[in-house]
């Protein structure tokens, strides 16, 4: 029987990374405030070039850690080609894209393009230790490491925001890019001196690369595939609309990074845990585990959607962003419609436990078809106020994908989708019975 109360401190130190999160995202719209909506746009274009390749990387090569993570022995022979490889992945694509910054800027439609190109190879050096070492400590469920390796970066971020606003220096892209650059470097030693015994080469078993890239290679296309709407969505808003509406944009992306912060702390337990119930045909713990996930989740996010439509979102987001970020509010009540579906695509580990890597990879394609079609309807038709339908209808229709299968192969009653209520109720009478 899985019970919340019996994994409490794991919980607990996510809860606390996660509200790491929460508090520097208060201070990115603090920066995006401080920032001319053009300037934004440039640092969120290069900050989303920087992710995306970090979500490939991790798709074709990181996930490896923790697909092999329950033998010890192939630890060595993942972590040669996992080291090797990431960094050639994201240091050659992040050089390549230096290398066509002309052509690049020229697409665009946006000259300073060419300096965005220019720094991303330092931005990209600077993440691979972070990225790597993170992936272990998720492998190992360190949720305290993790939450130490993240205090140095988001401190670090907060302390340089702090001053640059004290002396009025952050004003452009390549301030955003300094406090960025600062952060994952202090955050990259962090975690390579707290994973310093988990980089070993060492192991009784030897794993050939071609069985390597083949566990990989459909979740690292998927990703891919995955990330050009959820990631590269700016570049397409870029072509039509210009830098000033990705800035926009990007503002009502910060405000939503809570939902994705949110989930993503989901992910990080019910992973490693989902490969563990299913390694071990444990189906029962399984259901209730994946149940709890979804139910709390769909609950929560519910509720955000109907204080959005009721105005209420539009009330706080207005006194936290500056007038020349007004249109974010709609571009946020349209993103929230997203949210709900969130908590069915956090199954995805589901079905990465269970190696249905194709079935996956078909459901990617499917809902990126829908996304990018949408996209770039509205960017013919000139309307940026939708342009966050794209990413909403990519969401919406692998969520709805991703939780038929589950439920099917998992037989997953539809009546658990709100256990939440009970669960809390049981939850508290746990507390008082102590």
């Amino acid at each position: 029987m899985v019970r919340i109360q019996d994994h409490i401190a794991k919980i607990s130190w996510t809860a606390a990374d996660k509200g790491l999160y929460l508090v520097y995202g208060f201070v990115n719209i603090m920066q995006n405030n401080a920032l001319p909506p053009q300037e934004l746009g440039l640092y969120t274009l290069c900050n989303a070039l920087q992710t995306f390749i970090f979500a490939v990387s991790d798709g074709f090569v990181l996930q490896s850690i923790i697909i092999f993570g329950t033998d010890k022995e192939l630890h060595g022979s993942i972590n040669r080609f996992a080291i090797t490889w990431h960094v050639i992945i994201t240091l050659g694509v992040s050089a390549l894209v230096f290398l066509l910054q002309l052509p690049f800027a020229w697409l665009l439609g946006e000259p300073r393009l060419s300096a965005v190109a220019a720094y991303l190879p330092i931005f990209c050096l600077l993440g691979i230790p972070r990225t790597l070492c993170l992936k272990y400590l998720t492998r190992d469920v360190q949720a305290r490491a993790i939450f130490i390796v993240n205090v140095v970066w988001i401190s670090t971020m907060c302390s340089l925001t702090a001053w640059m606003l004290a002396t009025k220096r952050l004003v452009s892209f390549e301030s955003m890019f300094l406090i960025a650059a600062v952060g994952m470097a202090a955050s990259s030693l962090t975690a390579l001196w707290i994973t310093r015994k988990q980089l070993s080469f060492k192991g009784t078993k030897n794993m050939t690369q071609r069985d390597f890239f083949r566990a990989g290679a459909y979740q690292g296309t998927a990703g891919m595939l995955g990330n050009t709407v959820r990631q590269l969505d700016v570049t397409v808003v870029q072509f039509f609309f210009g830098t000033a509406t990705v800035g926009v944009y990007q503002s009502a992306k910060t405000l939503f990074r809570f939902f994705d912060e949110g989930f993503g702390a989901i992910t990080s337990l019910v992973y490693p845990a989902t490969v563990r119930l299913v390694y071990e045909e444990r189906q029962a713990e399984l259901v209730a585990m994946l149940s709890k996930m979804i139910s709390f989740s769909l609950v929560a996010t519910l509720v955000v959607v109907l204080l959005a439509e009721l105005n209420v979102a539009e009330y706080v987001i207005s006194h936290l962003l500056s007038p020349k970020y007004a249109a974010a509010i709609g571009y946020f009540r349209l993103l929230s419609f997203a949210a709900p579906a969130m908590s069915f695509v956090a199954l995805l580990p589901v079905m990465l436990a269970f190696g249905e890597m194709r079935r996956l990879l078909v459901f990617v394609i499917m809902s990126v078809i829908v996304g990018l079609a949408i996209l770039i309807g509205v960017g013919y038709l000139q309307l940026p106020a939708f342009a966050p339908l794209g990413f909403v209808f990519y969401t919406l229709t692998l969520g709805v994908l991703v939780f038929s299968f589950v439920r099917s192969r998992l037989h997953f009653p539809l009546r658990l989708l709100w256990r939440a209520v009970p669960d809390t109720l049981d939850f508290f009478g746990f507390i008082k019975s102590k």
